[in-house]
């Protein structure tokens, strides 16, 4: 008779191979641009660039820690602290092109949990919708502090445009978008929660993005210290925009080229062109740097704590 499949061996060479695949295409991308990366970081404060690059660290545990939430609203979750290095070890799979690898990372783990992954995949589903709706808020907010004469005369539309967020966000209507989109990808979408629980999620996804937003503002900060305090809610707003539109661009990995396309449009309204186009290419390395320490950190404190329990259970026995 063949041998049954070890289900855990199977899972770790799979996890590997995607680590491997994911570090490739990062060096691919910094080896190929380290001398743009290298002339422009030479302008940068490097104090204050370190300082905002916190915020962004405070960002992306929040929103593992905000993903964690929803998969115990929907039955799923698995404990905290695994949890928190899955979600961290994910954030790879935006690295390589397709949209599918940091679902797929982040199934894998949760799999090991016998956690049903059908209920997994409709969290991600509903994190994905949640970050665009909280980065949208911090846009809308953002129009309000928007250096043009042309939008100060439709403040009124700003406050239109909150009032229709609020409402856009019921669950019957995003189903229905949901169910519509579904019929294109023959998939059932649905996001199976009441409209207070969806309210209280995308509120903390907008705080989070304000989190970010202020990270990002002290980065622009660092390129042109000449850049007021007044303008910390348009440059949140700019990150926030580029952002939205990094995630649909379905075609570019992370986002890249298109976030840093709309990050250049925007910050030319407040800065001169130089500054724009420095802080739109070292962002990349502000965001991925970040990204990667955490994911460092990750796997250090996971295996210290492997390594532990089995030193306990040696000794015990």
């Amino acid at each position: 008779m063949p041998k049954k499949l070890d289900k855990s061996a199977v899972l770790k060479i799979v996890k590997t191979a995607f680590g491997v695949l994911a570090v490739v295409f990062i060096a691919w991308y910094f080896c190929g641009n380290w001398s743009e990366f290298s002339e422009t970081i030479m302008n940068v404060n490097l104090g204050v660039f370190a300082f905002s690059m916190l915020f962004y660290f405070v960002y992306k545990i929040t929103l593992a820690a905000l993903f964690h939430y929803i998969t115990k609203i929907n039955g799923c979750a698995i404990s905290f602290r695994k949890a928190i290095p899955a979600y961290l070890y994910s954030i790879l799979g935006k690295y390589i092109p397709g949209k599918v690898f940091m679902l797929a990372a982040r199934l894998t783990y949760y799999k090991e949990e016998n956690a049903p992954l059908s209920k997994v995949t409709v969290c991600f589903f509903i994190e994905n919708v949640c970050t665009l709706l909280g980065a949208a808020m911090l846009f809308i907010l953002s129009l309000f502090f928007f250096p043009n004469e042309l939008l100060g005369n439709y403040r009124w539309l700003t406050i239109l445009l909150i009032a229709a967020f609020f409402i856009c966000i019921h669950p019957k209507i995003i189903n229905t978008v949901l169910k519509m989109i579904g019929k294109i990808f023959k998939k059932d979408l649905r996001i199976p929660m009441k409209y207070a629980q969806i309210l209280k999620v995308v509120l903390m996804f907008i705080g989070n993005w304000l989190i970010v937003g202020f990270g990002f503002f002290m980065l622009v900060r660092s390129v042109d210290p000449s850049v007021g305090w007044n303008e910390m809610l348009f440059c949140a707003g700019i990150y926030g925009i580029s952002a939205i539109m990094g995630i649909l661009a379905v075609f570019a990995p992370s986002g890249i080229g298109v976030r840093e396309g709309i990050m250049l449009a925007g910050l030319m309204l407040i800065m001169p062109e130089s500054s724009a186009a420095v802080v739109s290419v070292i962002s990349r390395l502000w965001q991925s740097a970040a990204e990667l320490i955490l994911i460092a950190a990750a796997f250090t404190v996971t295996r210290a704590v492997k390594f532990r329990e089995r030193s306990s259970k040696t000794k015990s026995r």
